[in-house]
């Protein structure tokens, strides 16, 4: 039986999670990639609903970050920093092509505190942090290994 390489991915996250005590929706993200990013990163900000939607604010209003950006084709991907709280940090996916968006709120440790997807026209649709684990782990990889350009 063939794994494709996506599960191969998958399932060695799982492993090595498993073998360092961590679960799946634990990733530590290095502090300093956060302390880079609060130093360094453009102002930005998670729009409003998206904040409602990730529980960082009650009312609808846009919450102040610093950000750094990665672009990879139509895929831009942020990892945010609250200016406010900095123990609130927001990693998006938005696929340009299928506009559609990944959102993972999670703390300094990388314990992961929501997802959300989104598709332009519809809903917002949260995750439980059990389906989104695999996809939250290979998005904080893609942060931390190599360093992204935009924080060297």
């Amino acid at each position: 039986m063939q794994i494709g390489v996506s599960m191969r991915i998958g399932l060695a996250i799982l492993i090595m999670a498993a073998t360092l005590g961590a679960t799946p929706s634990t990733v530590v993200l290095p502090q300093p990639l956060i302390d880079a990013v609060l130093r360094s990163g453009p102002d930005g900000q998670v729009p409003a609903h998206l904040s409602v939607v990730l529980g960082l604010t009650k009312a609808e209003r846009p919450i102040p970050v610093k950000q750094a950006v990665l672009r990879e084709g139509s895929i831009v991907r942020t990892f945010n920093v609250s200016t406010v709280r900095h123990d609130d940090v927001v990693l998006m996916s938005y696929d340009e092509q299928a506009r559609s968006m990944q959102a993972y709120l999670t703390s300094p440790a990388g314990t992961l505190r929501k997802a959300i997807s989104y598709r332009a026209g519809g809903q917002a649709v949260e995750r439980t942090t059990a389906d989104a684990a695999i996809d939250f782990a290979m998005e904080v990889k893609r942060w931390i290994t190599p360093a992204p350009k935009a924080l060297r």
